[in-house]
């Protein structure tokens, strides 16, 4: 989410968060550090100073008027862009003494971005490595020496494969549709073991039903697979020159084929002639 959060809008100039310690964390804190960011705590027992609170209660109040009428994870998208484009365009209140005319976080934030970083750079300050895979007609994908589920339904889709410390993520625009426990060789970088599957229920399921409905934990979601065997180059060897299939010599050709090839005569097959020993005649 923090890679997909700052590669759109790129790095701000400072975060704003709670006591909570996944923020001031010693990763959290070199990453603030790595990206020039500077890390804010509101007061203790003082939500109002972080408007993020107020969002997440709003969610909340929204879950039981909106998403419990929905019927759908369709359903539940469209909800939910709705009122994030109403959240943002529309007049909020901590934003009602603003003397530049600026009333909504739409209006507020406008155009502005944060430092744009690329991909690569992103990628070793959060400690992960993305790689991009596609997967096959049956919704898996190969990495390394492992066959790994992403989503039947997207087969032969692009998808993101991120792993960093004991998790290894498998992602599609930024929807995570499985996760596995993994253990990294020494090498930080190839894999020794995975374990622990979890599929995630996406919207890009197949509308092809399957034959027996079965939970994920009673089909094979991953297995170890052959190492990529080496490419053998063919030589040319001298010397070396390639014998026909049949042992026939010249004569033993094919009837018609002194004639030219101008000449076509209609319901002709061609016969082999084979000789017999002598004063036997000759057989076709």
């Amino acid at each position: 989410m923090l890679f997909a959060a700052l590669s759109t809008v790129g790095a701000p100039k400072a975060i704003v968060s709670d006591g909570g310690a996944i923020f001031s964390c010693n990763q959290a804190m070199d990453v603030y550090g790595a990206l020039g960011i500077k890390k804010e705590r509101i007061d203790k027992r003082q939500a109002w100073q972080n408007f993020i609170e107020s969002h997440f209660n709003i969610v909340r109040r929204m879950a039981d008027a909106k998403f419990a009428k929905a019927t759908s994870w369709e359903e539940i998208l469209i909800i939910h862009r709705t009122w994030m484009r109403d959240y943002n365009v529309q007049r909020h209140w901590a934003h009602e003494k603003r003397e530049d005319g600026c009333h909504s976080p739409a209006e507020v934030l406008g155009w502005h971005k944060g430092t744009m970083y690329s991909a690569e750079v992103l990628d070793r300050i959060l400690f992960a490595t993305r790689y991009t895979r596609y997967l096959d007609q049956h919704g898996f994908l190969r990495f390394q020496n492992w066959k790994l589920y992403g989503e039947r339904g997207l087969a032969k889709a692009p998808v993101t494969v991120w792993v960093y410390e004991g998790t290894l993520k498998i992602e599609h625009k930024a929807v995570t549709l499985s996760k596995y426990s993994v253990e990294l060789q020494d090498d930080h970088k190839h894999l020794r073991e995975v374990s622990n599957p979890r599929v995630a229920d996406t919207p890009f399921r197949s509308p092809q039903l399957t034959l027996i409905d079965i939970a994920p934990h009673e089909w094979v979601l991953y297995w170890r697979v052959p190492l990529y065997a080496p490419r053998q180059i063919t030589r040319r060897v001298p010397g070396i020159v390639q014998l026909p299939l049949f042992d026939l010599s010249w004569e033993e050709k094919a009837v018609g084929a002194e004639e030219t090839s101008s000449i076509t005569r209609e319901g002709r097959h061609l016969h082999l002639i084979k000789r017999s020993t002598e004063g036997q005649g000759t057989e076709k």
